[in-house]
């Protein structure tokens, strides 16, 4: 029996009803709001962050705040029930337009469709972090829960930023699959997932002590191809300096990095000078790591890792392109992310989501990512759905190059 588009209709605009009545239907949970850090409980934002992302802790928020990407503007939310603090929320406000994404794909159409193209966006998560660095939760509370009072948190900003301008799109990032697949409960609210780019990941295998043990695990081929790039960087003049002083070379850093940022395909945040060497001021030696190579006149690469929790991340890359054109130094900095992870006794590498092929050859895993996206005009949510539907991230390579076990 063929379906009746006009009952499919009205299901739908009466889900849609109902979804509107759950949101404009007052939760029971308390929350207070605030445009900086200092300005909430921090007892209770320590009790919520205390086993969630480094990125979650109020040093590193205030750090953020004070070098904080032009355009950027903080948000906070902690959530109650019965007075008891159940969710910690970071956000950002920023406005889009179109020149921060002419790296898209020409067309005609679309260079006329950016020219005009702005926005205001709520980001739940850390723009200038990639990874689940914008939540943290009571432990004892369910998903159900949870997930509602993220709802009714970023909610509550969006109307009350209404003084500055109207928030047109509401996004969280960056939930792998398990926490995706929790945050369910975010479809009754209008949220819809879109999957990302998958973050490439490398376990940090239990025998390595240094970068040494890494290379004996990987087969001949593979080994050969990592003892060339090693080759290859100091051949050319340059050497590998790790454990550098970010704070002293904070200047050249940002100058690298602005390198790397300006050639994104989607350039929403710059991170000032000061940022590299405050964070490595806060971070200190237990988590924070930075490679320079370099030779005697100049540094022409850098990056930096961060540990957190039981995982090293690859943070930030800089890189004088002129340079890498001949020799690999993207390559080497790569090699030395794992050298970073297993002196930090992580025992998972982040490589980020770019460059998946090398990422690949070292030996990284593809892992699924997703963010939450909702519009505040009903009828541009349904669009947005049918359209990112439409969208797929491409395939991550796999490689196998460590020895048959």
């Amino acid at each position: 029996m063929l379906e009746n588009p006009a009952g499919r209709t009205i299901g739908g605009i009466r889900k849609a009803l109902e979804r509107h009545s759950r949101r404009a239907t007052a939760s029971g949970l308390q929350a207070v709001l605030a445009d900086r850090i200092d300005f909430l409980n921090p007892v209770h934002w320590d009790a919520l962050a205390a086993n969630a992302s480094f990125f979650m802790s109020r040093a590193y928020r205030a750090l953020l705040e004070t070098y904080s990407p032009d355009g950027m503007h903080p948000r906070y939310a902690l959530v109650y029930r019965d007075g008891e603090p159940i969710v910690a929320l970071a956000a950002q406000v920023l406005e889009v337009s179109g020149n921060q994404l002419q790296s898209l794909p020409d067309s005609r159409v679309r260079k006329k469709a950016l020219q005009s193209f702005k926005a205001r966006l709520l980001v739940c998560g850390n723009l200038v972090s990639s990874g689940f660095h914008g939540l943290a939760f009571a432990a004892d509370v369910d998903a159900d829960m949870l997930w509602h009072a993220v709802a009714e948190a970023l909610f509550r900003i969006r109307r009350a930023d209404r003084l500055c301008g109207k928030i047109d799109y509401v996004l969280i990032k960056d939930l792998d699959q398990v926490r995706s697949e929790q945050a369910r409960p975010l479809r009754q609210f209008s949220y819809r997932p879109l999957q990302t780019e998958p973050e490439m990941a490398m376990p940090i295998r239990p025998g390595w002590k240094c970068f040494d043990d890494y290379l004996a695990d990987l087969n001949t081929s593979y080994r050969g191809k990592a003892r060339k790039i090693i080759k290859q960087v100091a051949e050319a003049g340059y050497r590998v300096e790790r454990n550098a002083d970010a704070t002293r070379h904070d200047a050249e850093l940002n100058a690298l990095y602005r390198e790397v940022e300006q050639r994104a395909s989607t350039r929403l945040s710059a991170l000032p000078p000061g940022y590299f060497g405050a964070l490595a001021s806060l971070a200190g030696s237990a988590r924070f790591r930075c490679t320079l190579i370099r030779d005697d006149n100049a540094i022409v690469a850098f990056m930096t890792t961060i540990k957190d929790g039981d995982r090293a991340l690859g943070y930030y890359v800089g890189i004088d392109y002129e340079v890498n054109a001949r020799v690999p130094l993207y390559l080497r900095l790569l090699q030395c992310l794992i050298d970073d992870a297993i002196e930090l006794e992580c025992v998972e590498l982040s490589f980020g989501r770019t460059a998946m092929e090398p990422k690949a050859s070292l030996g990284a895993i593809a892992q699924s990512s997703h963010v939450w996206l909702r519009h505040r005009i009903p009828v541009v949510n349904a669009l947005v759905r049918e359209v990112f539907t439409r969208v797929q991230p491409g395939e991550a390579p796999q490689r196998r190059p460590f020895k048959e076990t």
